[in-house]
């Protein structure tokens, strides 16, 4: 029986490249069972079938010789004759003989080839480890046959001179190609007409979010969200799509499902042996490595995020998507609030613990003797925006493009990185030109034989203090946020400071720590701030 056009209830659409379907299908179930040959590349442990209102008992499949229509258009004499079946036509060789009447009967050389190629993979399959084979079969059609008058005429396609025709003929071919495909029955409790849904998780169907940031003021923003959809699956028509903010844990589903899968035993050998006890005590697969989840990123006229446990999903409607399209949906448009701030990560000291024979006349550049302010040598600053995520639903993560509102004039572009509701995200906006910061150290203090550690290497104590300049030649006011790197162990700082233990980066004597500074800075103002730490030198 024909099978019938399934509909699509449910469509959700993943950034990983992922979609999970659920179709409903209504068709007259006979004893045998309800084929489907129109099969999706449904991943391993998620291809289900439920009957409505009579339940299914059993889902088989297997491999089946399947014909399938190849269309094009005609551009050979093979092809036409092919395309023109019932048609009247004159057939002129290059040997001047002429074949005139009615095209009874023809077949196609591909088609021939196809079902030659279609056993010979059949035969190789069942002899194989057993003999090796190139080519059984050849892949030319060495001659056509025409049925023309109650007549079959053999003839080289290579010998046709031309063909005319009493109309206008068709340029269209339709090739029927031999194939072996999975087919998969479905089986009730009771035949007649059945109402099931078939469910699974397919690759080839995502989305990526894009936003774009408009400035309105220093403290104000708009935040728009629209969804790029990239279907590479089938035609999807006056369909409602959910696209999920977050991405599920399907661990298991990297391979065809079982059902689809026939390259060989060794695939479900495999998947048997890989759910065994015996590999359940060799290897816990609980005890997953966490790069290996993905742990999301996620959010989604203004649309509201329906919540259901650790995702969020927000419904596009009446969705019209070809296989191979991409398109462009607006999901919202949100105030948010935003904060401008200005950073400085500074060069690590190139004082160490291995440096032997430190002097009190230590600095890290030479110092400007003409202000006594700092280095000869400014350092990077960048200027970031923090947005603030006051919607009811997290930011995923997603390119996002800055603009001044009035002026449709671009700051930048960046990543917003994933932002739960009520928290905030820094994004890097540019490079700024109008701050410059200085920087030195010096050494004010060394206490010589300080420490003596297990191996007996005598160590001094170095009190080192450091000063910033910054200079803000902007026409408003800066937070400027500084950053330093430093072995050793802070003891003051002029303004607050926050300092965080670089566990990675682990030393006897003296830890890594990263010291975080925050200064406001007036319009056209130059402050300056110091900071004083002490680190074990090695004499």
């Amino acid at each position: 029986m024909a099978q019938e056009t399934p509909n699509i209830k449910s469509l959700s659409v993943f950034k990983n490249g992922q979609s999970f379907v659920i179709k409903e299908i209504k068709a007259r179930v006979t004893d045998s069972g309800y084929r489907l040959t129109n099969l999706p590349q449904a991943l391993f442990g998620t291809y289900w079938f439920a009957g409505i209102s009579n339940p299914v008992t059993q889902v088989s499949s297997r491999l089946e010789e399947l014909t399938e229509i190849k269309e094009r258009k005609a551009n050979t004499f093979p092809e036409l004759l092919h395309a023109n079946k019932g048609r009247a036509i004159t057939l002129v060789t290059i040997y001047n003989d002429i074949y005139k009447g009615v095209v009874e009967d023809f077949e196609l050389p591909e088609e021939i080839n196809s079902k030659l190629q279609l056993q010979q993979m059949q035969l190789t399959a069942s002899y194989q480890g057993q003999y090796n084979f190139d080519r059984i079969f050849t892949a030319d059609a060495p001659a056509l046959l025409l049925k023309m008058e109650g007549k079959w005429i053999s003839i080289p396609p290579s010998t046709i001179r031309s063909l005319s025709f009493e109309d206008k003929p068709n340029r269209t071919v339709a090739a029927h190609i031999a194939v072996q495909k999975p087919v998969v029955t479905v089986h009730f409790a009771k035949s007649g007409v059945q109402t099931f849904e078939v469910m699974y998780l397919q690759n080839g169907f995502a989305w990526t979010p894009v936003y774009q940031l408009l400035l309105t003021s220093e403290t104000e923003a708009t935040l728009n969200l629209q969804a790029e959809l990239s279907n590479n699956v089938e035609d999807i028509a006056n369909t409602d799509i959910e696209v999920v903010a977050g991405v599920p844990n399907f661990s298991e589903a990297t391979k065809l499902a079982t059902l689809l899968h026939f390259s060989g035993a060794t695939h479900l050998s495999q998947a048997d042996d890989q759910y065994s006890n015996v590999s359940q005590i060799m290897e816990s697969r609980y005890a997953r490595n966490e790069k290996n989840i993905m742990a999301e990123t996620f959010t989604p006229q203004n649309l509201s995020a329906a919540e259901s446990e650790d995702l969020y999903f927000y419904s596009l409607k009446n969705i019209s998507l070809k296989k191979g399209e991409r398109a462009h949906f607006p999901i919202f448009s949100r105030p948010v609030r935003i904060k401008h701030f200005y950073k400085s990560v500074l060069p690590p000291s190139t004082l160490n613990t291995y440096r032997a024979g430190a002097e009190e006349t230590y600095t890290t550049d030479d110092e400007d003797t003409t202000t006594g302010e700092g280095t000869t040598k400014p350092n990077k600053v960048d200027h970031f925006v923090e947005v603030y995520n006051n919607t009811e639903s997290p930011f995923s993560s997603g390119s996002m493009i800055v603009l001044q509102k009035n002026t449709q004039k671009p700051a930048g572009q960046d990543v917003l990185k994933f932002t739960p509701k009520g928290a905030s995200t820094p994004v890097f906006i540019t490079s700024s030109p109008d701050i410059l910061i200085l920087e030195k150290e010096k050494i004010i203090s060394l206490k010589k034989q300080a420490k003596t550690n297990s191996n007996g290497y005598k160590y001094a104590l170095a009190t080192v203090r450091g000063t910033v300049t910054i200079h803000n030649s902007k026409s408003k006011p800066v937070n400027m946020q500084v950053q330093k790197n430093i072995w050793g162990t802070p003891v003051s700082a002029t303004i607050a400071y926050e300092q965080f233990l670089n566990t990675e980066n682990k030393h006897e004597e003296n830890p890594n720590r990263t010291l975080n500074f925050e200064q406001e800075v007036a319009p056209g103002q130059k402050k300056s701030f110091q900071y004083t730490y002490q680190i074990y030198v090695r004499e």
